[in-house]
């Protein structure tokens, strides 16, 4: 901890649990902690640990940046959903506070057409694919182009509105589908992409990027509609090297032509024998809190360097030479997937599966009394689980001991686990 974060006074904006975690951290550091939303006490995890909270919803700007100046609050910060980085970017600016980014990383971050712009112009390989705001232009698209198609609302995360569409006469439907879920009415119609996909992560300081991670994606597909969402992640990537030798200088260049100056960067990827495809990025904490790993394995906390940043505008003491995506142990973040539209009565384990060799973090997302999200999305994630181990043997056995210490039963005592086996993807 940093002599000089000790009492100052940090703001979050949200209070879901993956936001909670986020607090624990600044309270470990010995930063005050407020959180504020418009969340009932308990609804909100985040409030339930800060040291102060207040009920002000992030859409009401100056009525946070008034709790700002009345509180002496010395810097804010947020994670985990696009939807909040607007809000976030503009308190800071209204209340003169750091902010990580600004308006255009947060656009090329939260909108795939100009993420994917931004990557075209640096030479980053991108997914075949237009936006359409017509179905007129989805047809014409799909006329030209080979089945599967994915839709996707270009403006949404958490793999909402995303479909697979199989044929000519699923595409009016899957196009609504997509549509609905984009607030700007924008719909992304791309190829399939029948191929591996990877996930890389980059650590921001002062405008320089340094590769953190590299992982194996597995995802988890729904049956109906193939939308799909990440199941497991397996670091470091088996592509690692010649995501290095192939994409790494393109894609600094892109964050750099485009003013990523600091924080954290995660993108996704497909990859096949002719090259790399990117096909979106978070520019905030993750669902896959990649940097829980990067922490055990390398000894860079990005959350720490984040809290740092919001507190003083800078980062000190930051070492380059300890960032390398290629970890001294196999590790994995898995997923625990439960049955969709379901109601929890019984949610039970996490607490056993924290106490067991070679668990690095968990994080539960839903409880007693919640309500199973949509086949194929992250609402229907249960929680998560961060490991290693000597070998991919020693995942797989180990994630088979983290799913038998779960109980997740409905009202009836039927089971709610998906019953999904590590790396699996149906």
């Amino acid at each position: 901890m940093k002599n000089s974060l000790k009492d100052k006074r940090l703001l979050f904006l949200g209070s879901t649990p993956n936001i909670a975690g986020m607090v624990k951290t600044a309270k470990e550091m010995g930063v005050y902690v407020l959180v504020t939303d418009n969340k009932s006490l308990e609804n909100a995890p985040a409030k339930q640990i800060a040291d102060e909270y207040a009920d002000i919803s992030l859409a009401d700007i100056d009525k946070v940046v008034d709790y700002i100046k009345e509180k002496n609050v010395d810097g804010v910060l947020t994670g985990f959903s696009d939807s909040y980085l607007t809000y976030y970017e503009q308190i800071c600016e209204k209340s003169g506070l750091p902010c990580y980014g600004d308006k255009k990383t947060f656009a090329i971050a939260t909108d795939k057409m100009c993420f994917k712009k931004a990557c075209d112009e640096s030479g980053v390989g991108t997914i075949p694919g237009i936006n359409a705001y017509s179905y007129e232009e989805a047809l014409e698209f799909a006329e030209k182009s080979s089945f599967p198609l994915m839709l996707k609302p270009a403006d949404n995360s958490g793999s909402r509105g995303v479909i697979k569409c199989e044929s000519m006469e699923e595409l009016k439907n899957a196009y609504e589908y997509a549509l609905s879920f984009s607030p700007t009415k924008n719909v992304m119609c791309e190829r399939f992409m029948a191929c591996d996909g990877i996930g890389i992560s980059y650590q921001l300081i002062n405008g320089e990027a340094y590769l953190s991670s590299t992982c194996d994606r597995v995802n988890y597909c729904a049956a109906g509609d193939g939308s799909s969402i990440t199941g497991d992640l397996l670091y470091p990537s088996k592509y690692t090297e010649r995501y290095i030798n192939e994409m790494d200088e393109s894609v600094k260049k892109m964050l750099r032509a485009n003013g990523f100056n600091h924080g954290m960067v995660s993108l996704q990827s497909f990859v096949d024998n002719e090259g790399f495809y990117m096909c979106e990025m978070c520019y905030r904490p993750s669902g896959g809190h990649h940097y829980i790993l990067i922490k055990d394995q390398n000894g860079i906390d990005g959350l720490e360097l984040l809290i740092e940043f919001a507190l003083t505008g800078k980062v000190e003491g930051y070492n380059s030479e300890n960032e390398t995506p290629y970890f001294k142990d196999m590790c994995a973040m898995t997923h625990i997937v439960g049955k969709p539209l379901q109601e929890i009565a019984v949610a039970e384990g996490f607490d056993k599966v924290a106490a067991l060799d070679g668990v690095i973090d968990i994080s539960q997302a839903l409880f007693a009394g919640d309500t199973i999200g949509k086949d194929g999305t992250t609402a229907q994630v249960l929680g998560s689980v961060w490991f290693k181990a000597a070998d991919f043997d020693g995942l797989c056995a180990a994630a088979d001991t983290y799913n038998k210490a779960l109980c997740f039963k409905d009202a009836e005592g039927n089971t709610l686990l998906k019953g999904r086996k590590f790396t699996e993807t149906h």
